[in-house]
């Protein structure tokens, strides 16, 4: 079991037939003894269920162990993570929406989320700018994306952290206009389970932030074409804001989380992981550096207070004063963010 791609041995204790126990919590488990009886007995399986008369394992991964079964190709989920792939097809609105964006599984088996998923033996296609921003445009349209949830996603990553045990510490506000989107894993532009780690830190439905499926795909730059502007705007993207700049933190943290529940080195997440100090000591000027702007206002009407009283012969020396360091102050939190284009 250890040489399987998709066996958390990094985190594993024990397993029984039905559940496996890691450091970080239980999950179902279900291995079965593939042959064409197995295939054509299942019980309760939803959508076109093929016969199928043949079989051949084709490929294995961290998302399950791949076959050839004839006309289609099937993914077999040892370790169930959800429904997410499924519901994409089982969902009619959903489905609608996405069906000329996605490979959809056209078939599949429950047993603790999505056991078994039936797609197309056609290779899906690549996941560019172009398409990811086309499925993202189709989400917002559909009503499917939601609004900011900071809180949900600040949560997460303490999740994370705390379990892991890091010494990064990294939460951060975010624009107005930085959208959610429903979990979607994809492989090309097929939607699969969610990877295990996913599933097992972060337990809850929340939808997480558009930007980081573009930032986790490398199109970024170029998904920015696509989308409509709202939400792909500096508001968004700055380090300000988290964007950007915490939404990578976010990938390579969980990054982090894969490399050890299966066992294995990442030293890039590690040389990445060891400098998120730096960038926050960045963050602590620019905030130093805005503490003149609440000083700069509370000033400018207290000297307007005074004036008005008569306490003030030369009123102008306040405003003028308050005024520039609240100039200065602009200028300087302004000048002291990084550009976050650094941090593609």
């Amino acid at each position: 079991m250890e040489d399987r791609p998709w066996w958390p041995k990094g985190i594993v204790q024990s397993h029984d037939e039905t559940s496996i126990s890691t450091s970080w919590g239980t999950r179902p488990l279900h291995i079965p003894e593939i042959t064409l009886d197995w295939w054509n007995s299942l019980q309760n399986t939803w959508g076109e269920w093929p016969e199928v008369e043949t079989f051949e394992q084709i490929d294995e991964d961290r998302s399950g162990i791949w076959y050839d079964i004839g006309e289609y190709k099937a993914l077999v989920i040892p370790i169930p993570t959800g429904k997410h792939a499924s519901r994409l097809s089982r969902n009619p609105q959903l489905k609608s929406a996405l069906k000329t964006h996605l490979q959809l599984p056209i078939a599949g088996y429950d047993k603790d989320g999505d056991h078994v998923l039936i797609y197309p033996k056609d290779k899906p296609g690549k996941i560019t700018a172009k398409s990811l921003a086309g499925l993202h445009v189709s989400l917002i349209n559909g009503g499917w994306s939601t609004p900011n949830d900071e809180y949900g996603w600040n949560a997460r990553l303490k999740k994370v952290e705390d379990t892991l045990k890091t010494s990064t510490l990294w939460r951060a506000p975010h624009s107005r206009n930085t959208i959610g989107i429903p979990r979607i894993e994809l492989k090309g532009m097929r939607p699969v389970p969610l990877p295990l780690c996913d599933a097992i830190l972060w337990n809850n439905d929340t939808n997480l932030a558009m930007i980081r499926q573009a930032l986790k795909h490398n199109v970024m730059l170029k998904w920015r074409e696509f989308v409509p502007s709202k939400y792909r705007g500096d508001d968004v993207m700055r380090i300000a804001t988290g964007g950007v700049a915490h939404f990578r933190y976010d990938l390579n943290i969980l990054r982090k989380a894969e490399a050890v529940a299966f066992g294995s080195e990442d030293a890039e997440i590690d040389e990445y992981l060891s400098g998120v100090d730096r960038i926050q000591a960045k963050l602590g000027i620019m905030r130093l550096m805005q503490m003149g702007i609440p000083l700069a206002i509370f000033g400018l009407i207290g000297t307007f207070w005074l004036d008005s009283a008569g306490e003030f012969s030369k009123p102008s020396i306040g405003y003028w004063t308050f005024g520039l360091i609240g100039i200065i102050s602009s200028f300087l939190y302004s000048y002291n963010e990084p550009d976050w284009r650094d941090q593609l």
